[in-house]
């Protein structure tokens, strides 16, 4: 953006002219230089963002010691991109370097170089384009060490979820579920001896209801962590939960399984049998669906998730509005959980054409 009017009179300048004052009033900086990196022009912006820099030689571009913005490494003098575009005749677009002041102070900066093109094909220099970006960088700087460190955060917290889960899902599986069992064959025995006697009927009540105690244990269980999942991994696992909900009268769960059964890292087999639960879990409630199709792909080096379900759809964005504005986090747990196991989860969904979750992790994958 033109940053103050041109002078009445630059209507009538010379070409040449009319130029250098178009360039003396542009914010970016213009550098121009010939072949040999020597300057022939700059504007203003140029100059300002210039000043005070260590071992500028304001007669070349650069002239200066720099350094690659996003790596720190120095930039060799054949990497500019002035001479990188003048040695392949093409431009090279928004390349950020950092350079120093006399003072200490860094700067960097979005810089482009465009090869000049003169007669018979040659070039007979380059344009530079410099903008100071310092601010912005080091906003993106520090707002990418807050992801990192909320990501770590929030990998960290769901691995002691996880640890937690499966410390109390082992204890009902080896303590409760013990004495449920140990209680139930001590109620089978009584009701045996009971016979037609008077005690009958209440020993055959408690004993069903040992039974009812028993199977509600290894839901909370399976719920919680499936022993499977350590043990045989995700099919396994998907395996028992699909098995936990029994025949249901409106509804028609299918498993899947293509290619050879594989174990994979545990981080990326907790990953995907809790996005399938959270996707089945969420068909069952919300969607209105008579079928659930869970399809798990297995390779060497990828494992891939799909849940889809015939219900009645949604709009995903507003959905994921709606979910986070009333606390609900299971849509963004998905795509989170994914992440922090280096996957990808994709929602797709329309309103009437039932919903499809995909999750893809590449990682490597053994025989079990």
């Amino acid at each position: 953006m033109i940053t103050s009017p041109l002078p009445a009179r630059a209507r009538h300048a010379p070409p040449q002219t009319l130029f250098t004052q178009v360039l003396a009033h542009l914010p970016e900086g213009i550098w121009v230089c010939d072949v040999q990196s020597h300057t022939l022009h700059r504007n203003p912006a140029a100059i300002a963002i210039w000043d005070g820099v260590r071992d500028a030689d304001v007669s070349r571009f650069p002239g200066c010691l720099g350094w690659w913005a996003d790596t720190g490494r120095p930039i060799g003098d054949d990497e500019w991109g002035t001479t990188r575009a003048l040695k392949a005749g093409e431009a090279v677009l928004d390349e950020r370097v950092e350079i120093e002041t006399t003072e200490g102070v860094r700067k960097v900066l979005l810089t482009s170089y465009i090869p000049l093109k003169g007669g018979g094909g040659a070039r007979p220099g380059c344009l530079v384009l410099i903008k100071d970006i310092t601010a912005l960088h080091r906003t993106e700087h520090r707002l990418h060490g807050a992801e990192m460190s909320l990501r770590a955060l929030s990998q960290r917290l769901l691995q002691v979820q996880e640890a937690e889960r499966q410390r109390i899902a082992q204890e009902l599986h080896d303590d409760i579920g013990q004495v449920v069992a140990a209680m139930r064959l001590h109620l089978a025995h009584m009701a045996e001896m009971a016979g037609d006697g008077p005690m009958a009927g209440i020993a055959t009540n408690v004993l069903q209801m040992s039974d009812q105690l028993g199977s509600r244990v290894r839901q909370i269980g399976l719920g919680l962590r499936p022993l499977e999942l350590d043990d045989f991994g995700v099919m396994a696992a998907l395996r028992s939960l699909v098995a936990s909900l029994g025949r249901l009268p409106a509804l028609v769960v299918r498993l899947q399984a293509e290619g050879t059964e594989l174990r994979y890292p545990p981080a990326v087999e907790t990953a995907a049998f809790r996005i399938a639960q959270e996707a089945l879990s969420n068909a069952m409630q919300h969607s209105a669906c008579s079928a659930v199709h869970i399809r798990v792909t297995m390779a060497p080096a990828l494992l891939q998730l799909t849940v889809t379900d015939d219900g009645v759809g949604f709009e995903p964005g507003q959905a994921r509005v709606a979910a986070l504005r009333d606390g609900h986090i299971g849509l963004a747990g998905m795509q989170e959980r994914a992440r922090l196991a280096d996957g990808t989860c994709e929602l797709r969904s329309e309103a009437g054409q039932g919903t499809t979750v995909h999750a893809v992790f590449h990682t490597d994958g053994v025989a079990p």
